[in-house]
């Protein structure tokens, strides 16, 4: 699907014209990079726009400003919709797979974003103090435990949860909101934040 067609679908799905463009761009190169790089599994366009582009942008009313980190940022989502969304947030895209680093560093030149791609996983670095999490498709054990030292206080960590997950928040944080997604069957984004305390 070309550029001028994906920017129609998004704003037929409610997306902002402007904010439209840029993903409208950010999908075109996904489909470019896609293949070559196995980003995401073959969906069709409907799928791709609900269960990815418009489910990142479930999150962004609840970031704050100041620096996102995203673990295990992958093709892409949810880190680029909400960097796009929300342009008083730079980022930090974590991934450890050559393939995908390189796409997500071409991504984020080409799209202009205020944000660096890093090679590797939350378990190899020391990583601390950010203002937002965001965390889609990886398994809770892998980030649980260092939940609250990511964040600063009054952070928020945001967590594309599955359908089944527990919802419960870890130790340090508290519940702030838990919104379905455009595919109820997918699960829920729950938003939590770390006390002043």
């Amino acid at each position: 699907m070309d550029r001028s067609a994906w920017r129609d679908r998004l704003v037929a799905a409610g997306v902002s014209e402007e904010l439209a463009a840029s993903l409208a761009l950010f999908l075109e190169l996904l489909g470019r990079w896609g293949e070559a790089c196995d980003l995401t599994a073959e969906l069709d366009p409907e799928s791709l726009l609900r269960d990815h582009v418009l489910e990142s942008l479930v999150g962004a009313p609840w970031l704050v400003p100041g620096v996102l980190l995203d673990v295990g940022s992958g093709a892409g989502f949810p880190a680029i919709p909400l960097l796009l969304a929300r342009r008083d947030v730079r980022g930090v895209l974590l991934e450890p797979r050559s393939r995908r680093w390189a796409f997500l560093k071409e991504a984020v030149r080409e799209l202009g974003l205020a944000a660096e791609v890093r090679r590797g996983r939350l378990e190899d670095g020391s990583f601390s103090g950010v203002e937002n999490v965001s965390v889609r498709a990886l398994a809770r054990e892998v980030w649980e435990g260092k939940a609250r030292q990511l964040l600063k206080p009054g952070g928020r960590f945001l967590w594309w949860a599955g359908p089944r997950a527990c919802l419960r928040p870890p130790e340090g944080l508290e519940d702030v909101v838990t919104c379905p997604l455009p595919n109820p069957e997918r699960g829920w984004l729950v938003v939590w934040g770390r006390c002043f305390t």
